[in-house]
């Protein structure tokens, strides 16, 4: 099978590398892949493939008019990425992506070009890294009604967390050593913002229910504004906290968010550093558990060696999904909040249960209540951190 890759950044050289270095071995399993051609942005720069006579060019339809079978997305680009996926699929190409932002805002569009070209869409590396998750959901998906899914998603803020709880370390801190680890980017927002950790909640949740689910109907609050002492609050209650992605389907509507969390189960609250961890709850089983490394170079690597294996041995899941259902997005769960702020507006005040007041800083349990009544009153704050509760899961 014959290979471009599209970028040749953190990701795309892990998977050269695996592909030169496993290729004897590969070969032996009758695993001829054959990475012909590397797009890049500046063919100035100097680059050091371990296959010396990979073709480096800044010429897209380079890629498009010539043989290759499947391409590999690892571009961190939007709309010019999701562009030339269209224009590949159409010329007969696989996709093979790891791009989590492109297959969630357009992964109806993009399921549906699949089938009508008869090409697989494989983005296993776009959620949870080196984590065997989609392509057993995606198996789960043909034959078994799966109602819930709840995940650490995000390696980023959990690697924030983990270590202000183990090190009681500022937030600052801590960001600042995940920046120089490489862990976070030097804008964080997409990770410590909740966004990231939204767009494969909006993936995982649109697969198991075969549901449209907008990313702008999932209620998203991170972990930008935490500070040590709410780590300090809650584990004087016998919890730790993680930003956790929710979604379940009952009475035909899904409950979705992603919010930090109060947690107390095993599972979710002994995930340290940059670790991902997803439980799925399903009518054939009691749950699935997944937990492993969320993102690294040869970790996503991994993840697309595997996909383009499966494509070469016929294996792969055809694109079945369709977003036949039509759900209403809620966020109705009813549990108790936590909440940290300087300022406690009327409304607020009303569901209050429990109140410590800190210098400015009221520490706050409300009584129980949902996401959708706090909303307007976490909206109407500037410095508010908020955590949900989580009684049992």
């Amino acid at each position: 099978m014959k290979i471009a890759l599209m970028g040749f950044g953190t990701v795309g050289t892990g998977v050269e590398e695996i592909l030169y270095k496993k290729r004897a071995r590969l070969r032996q399993n009758n695993f001829d892949l054959d990475l012909a051609y590397a797009l890049i942005k500046n063919k100035d720069k100097k680059r050091s493939p371990f296959k010396k006579d990979l073709i480096f060019t800044d010429d897209f339809e380079k890629i498009l008019s010539s043989d290759v079978d499947t391409v590999i997305d690892v571009t961190s680009s939007f709309d010019e990425t999701y562009e030339r996926i269209i224009k590949l699929m159409k010329a007969g190409k696989n996709i093979v992506t790891a791009n989590k932002a492109v297959v969630s805002k357009y992964f109806e569009n993009l399921n549906d070009l699949a089938r009508e070209n008869g090409v697989y869409f494989a983005y296993e590396a776009a959620v949870a890294g080196a984590i065997p998750l989609i392509h057993p959901l995606m198996e789960e998906a043909l034959f078994n009604e799966m109602t819930k899914v709840y995940g650490i998603l995000n390696g980023t803020s959990n690697y924030i967390l983990s270590k202000m709880e183990e090190e009681g370390a500022s937030y600052e801190k801590v960001l600042k050593k995940a920046q120089d680890l490489g862990f976070a980017e030097a804008d964080p927002t997409a990770d410590v913002g909740g966004f990231d950790a939204m767009r494969k909640l909006r993936i995982l949740s649109s697969l198991i229910y075969n549901s449209k689910i907008n990313e702008d109907a999932i209620p998203t609050f991170g972990i930008g504004n935490i500070k040590k002492t709410d780590l300090d609050f809650a584990k004087a209650m016998g919890y730790t906290i993680r930003l956790l992605a929710k979604s379940e389907l009952r009475d035909g509507k899904i409950n979705i968010s992603v919010i930090p969390s109060f947690l107390k189960d095993d599972f979710f609250a002994k995930t340290f550093e940059a670790t991902n961890a997803i439980k799925v709850w399903g009518e054939n089983f009691s749950a699935y558990e997944f937990k492993g490394p969320g993102a690294g170079k040869l970790e996503t690597a991994d993840a697309v060696i595997r996909d383009l294996l499966r494509i070469l041995s016929k294996r792969e899941i055809p694109a079945f999904y369709d977003g036949a259902n039509s759900y209403k997005l809620e966020a109705t769960r009813s549990n108790k909040f936590y909440l940290r702020t300087s300022l406690v507006p009327k409304a607020l005040k009303d569901l209050i249960e429990d109140e410590k007041v800190i210098g400015d800083d009221h520490q706050i349990i409300t009584k129980k209540t949902d996401f959708e009544t706090l909303r307007p009153i976490l909206s109407a704050l500037s410095d508010v951190f908020v955590a949900e509760i989580e009684e049992e899961l």
